[in-house]
């Protein structure tokens, strides 16, 4: 199976976020430094920013009410657990998944700090059982120039763009709507890989860290 979605950020969960980030770096890509979320988040992550997406790699800091979709899913091991669609107008993207009768929490406002600012962004949680094996939601970013920073964004391994995503659960991304179109990223059934377009062709496994596969294809 293979479909297409906005996608505006993969979410690579793990139990060790420092040893996540170091194989990250270790393949040639620029890692953004460890930030907290909210302590009733009680998580934290780290980023491979790319042109028009990110990879977010985050960790669970503290169990807390707010994180037992998260720790259910790292149950099963790390891995890509989530996947959040992009958003220009989060209000118009909670009422196409009320109009496709795909469940979703109210939209929720959130923030965090980093070195460059505070960071923005709203979101509407869909509702896991709609998409088992997967936290999805959607996300619009309100500080956007605060993220995708130019220097963040420059790998040594030349990775540019998010070319694609396979993962086991890529079935039940098929009742996902996908109004929001315009620039969209294939994803297929298949073990757990990232691949990003780059100047040459790479493989690298991080299975060990991270449970998935990082492949690097010429564009």
């Amino acid at each position: 199976m293979s479909i297409r979605l906005p996608v505006d950020h993969v979410v690579v969960l793990v139990p060790d976020l420092d040893a996540a980030g170091a194989a990250f770096e270790a393949a040639g890509l620029h890692v953004t430094p460890k930030t907290m979320h909210s302590a009733t988040m009680g998580t934290a992550n780290r980023c491979v920013m790319l042109d028009g997406s990110y990879i977010e790699i985050m960790g669970i800091v503290a169990e807390t009410s707010a994180n037992a979709t998260w720790r259910k899913l790292l149950s099963d091991g790390a891995g890509i657990r989530g996947l959040a669609l992009r958003s220009n107008d989060i209000e118009v993207s909670a009422r196409v998944l009320a109009q496709h009768a795909t469940p979703a929490a109210p939209v929720r406002q959130f923030s965090r700090m980093t070195a460059d600012g505070e960071l923005r962004f709203s979101i509407t949680r869909i509702d896991p059982a709609a998409t088992p094996g997967l936290q999805c939601l959607v996300c619009q970013h309100h500080t956007a120039d605060l993220l995708w920073l130019p220097q963040t964004m420059m790998h040594a391994n030349g990775a540019a763009h998010l070319a694609s995503i396979a993962l086991p659960q890529a079935g039940s991304l098929s009742a996902l709507p996908d109004d929001e179109a315009g620039a969209s990223t294939a994803i297929e059934t298949g073990s757990a890989r990232l691949t990003l377009s780059g100047a040459s062709a790479q493989y690298h496994d991080l299975r060990a860290s991270c449970g998935i596969e990082l492949e690097i294809v010429p564009v």
